[in-house]
C-alpha cells in the first residue's frame, strides 16, 4: 500500500437524531448542555448515509476515500466508528451476512455485510441472541399463563422451531388479552426482565411483539465489557452508552418492537437462531491500553485512557475519536502534522507511526484485513 503524502486528517462526528436516543449523553459530550431533538448516535467513518466532514474544508470524508488518492481498497473504509447514546429500546433486528446480500436485492441500501462489537462506556443492556429450547420453556413455564404457554413452549416441546414462533407473533395483533397476563405474570420472573417487557408492552401494544423477548437472552454489559455480533444474531439494544465499530454497512432487517416498517419475511429468512451466536471480546493489553481483536478481518479496536504519551503504529486506515478528554496525534516523522482529538472531533489516520499526548479515553478503530 502506497502511503499519501498527508498522513493526517482531521474529521467531525456526524450525530444522528432517532428517537431512541439522548437530549443529554452526546449533548454533553459535545460541550452542550441538551439537544433540542433526541441524539442517538455519533458517526466516524466514510459511509455515504453520514459521512464526517473533513475539518476546515468544503468536504465529506467519502469524497477523499473514494477517489483513491489514498490507496483505500474499494474506495471505503472497511469499517464504521460510532458512540451510541441508548435511552429507549430499538427494534428487534439482524443484519445480513455477505451470503444474504444477492437474495436481498432492492432490501438491502448497500453490498456488505454487516458484523458489529460493542464496548460498554456505562451500564449497557441488550436483548441479544436466542436462549436454549430448556431456558425459554422453562421461563415461559414461571409465567403460569396457558396463553403464552400455547404460543411459545408448546411448539417447542413439539419440535417447532424459533422462526414458526416468531412468524405467530411479529407484527401479530392481540386479540385475547395475552399481553394482559403477561403484563400481570412478568413479576415471576427476574426485575430487569420485568421491567423491559412492562416498557415495551406500553409502547407496542396491542402487538404480541414483546412476547418475542422471552425466547432472547438478555445481556447486561458493565464499563468496559464488549460483545461481538456476528451477522444474523437477532438483537435489540435497550440502555446505556457504547462504542460501537461495525463493517461498514448500513444495512438492517426490522422484525418487530417498532412503530418504522418491518420486513418480517426478510427478516425470518436472514437471522440464524442456533449458530449466530454473540460473544464476549476480551481485551488485550496494559492498564491504560485495551485492544478489543474479534473475529472478523473487518475491524479491530483500540482505547488509551488516562494519561496518554505513547507511540501508535498503524498497518491499515484508522479513524481516532475520544469519549472524554482530549489528545493531540502528531505524525512521528512529522510533528508539525497533527489532529486535536476530542468532543465530536476524530482523524482519519494514514498507515504509519504516530506521537499520542493527552488525557482522557481516546478510541483508535482501525481496519484489520483491507
Amino acid at each position: 500500500m502506497t502511503s499519501p503524502a498527508r498522513k493526517i486528517y482531521a474529521i467531525e462526528g456526524v450525530i444522528k437524531n432517532y428517537p431512541w436516543g439522548s437530549r443529554q449523553v452526546l449533548a454533553q459530550h459535545r460541550g452542550v448542555t441538551r439537544s433540542d431533538e433526541p441524539e442517538a448516535e455519533l458517526w466516524f467513518g466514510d459511509n455515504p448515509h453520514g459521512p464526517s466532514p473533513l475539518s476546515g474544508e468544503l468536504k465529506f470524508l467519502n469524497q477523499l476515500t473514494s477517489q483513491g488518492d489514498l490507496g483505500i481498497s474499494q474506495g471505503q473504509l472497511p469499517f464504521l466508528a460510532k458512540i451510541l447514546a441508548v435511552e429507549r429500546s430499538l427494534s428487534l433486528q439482524v443484519h445480513p451476512a455477505l451470503t444474504d446480500i444477492p437474495s436481498l436485492r432492492g432490501v438491502c441500501s448497500d453490498l456488505n455485510h454487516k458484523p458489529e462489537m460493542v464496548v460498554a462506556l456505562t451500564e449497557f443492556q441488550a436483548y441479544v441472541g436466542f436462549s436454549s429450547r430448556e431456558e425459554i420453556i422453562f421461563r415461559v413455564d414461571k409465567l403460569k399463563s396457558e396463553k403464552i404457554n400455547e404460543l411459545i413452549a408448546k411448539p417447542l416441546r413439539m419440535g417447532s422451531s424459533i422462526k414458526n414462533i416468531l412468524n405467530n407473533l411479529l407484527g401479530i395483533e392481540d386479540n385475547s388479552g395475552i399481553l394482559e397476563e403477561l403484563h400481570w405474570n412478568i413479576a415471576n420472573l427476574d426485575p430487569i426482565r420485568e421491567k423491559w417487557t412492562t416498557e415495551l408492552i406500553e409502547l407496542y401494544a396491542p402487538k404480541l411483539d414483546p412476547l418475542a423477548t422471552l425466547l432472547c437472552n438478555l445481556v447486561l454489559l458493565k464499563p468496559g465489557e464488549s460483545l461481538y455480533l456476528p451477522p444474523k444474531c437477532v438483537h435489540a439494544y435497550l440502555n446505556g452508552t457504547v462504542v460501537e465499530v461495525m463493517a461498514n454497512s448500513d444495512n438492517v432487517l426490522r422484525g418487530g418492537l417498532t412503530h418504522k416498517p418491518i420486513d418480517k419475511e426478510n427478516f425470518l429468512k436472514v437471522l440464524d437462531s442456533e449458530s449466530a451466536i454473540a460473544i464476549p471480546i476480551t481485551p488485550t493489553g496494559t492498564s491504560n491500553h485495551h485492544e478489543w481483536t474479534p473475529p472478523i478481518s473487518d475491524f479491530a479496536l483500540q482505547e488509551f485512557h488516562g494519561v496518554i504519551e505513547v507511540e501508535l503504529t498503524l498497518e491499515n486506515f484508522a479513524i481516532a475519536f475520544a469519549w472524554q478528554g482530549r489528545a493531540r496525534i502528531a505524525d512521528s516523522a512529522n510533528a508539525g502534522e497533527y489532529a486535536e482529538v476530542h468532543h465530536h472531533m476524530g482523524a482519519l489516520l494514514a498507515p504509519g507511526k504516530y506521537t499520542l499526548a493527552g488525557s482522557g479515553s481516546l478510541w483508535v478503530a482501525t481496519g484489520k484485513g483491507r
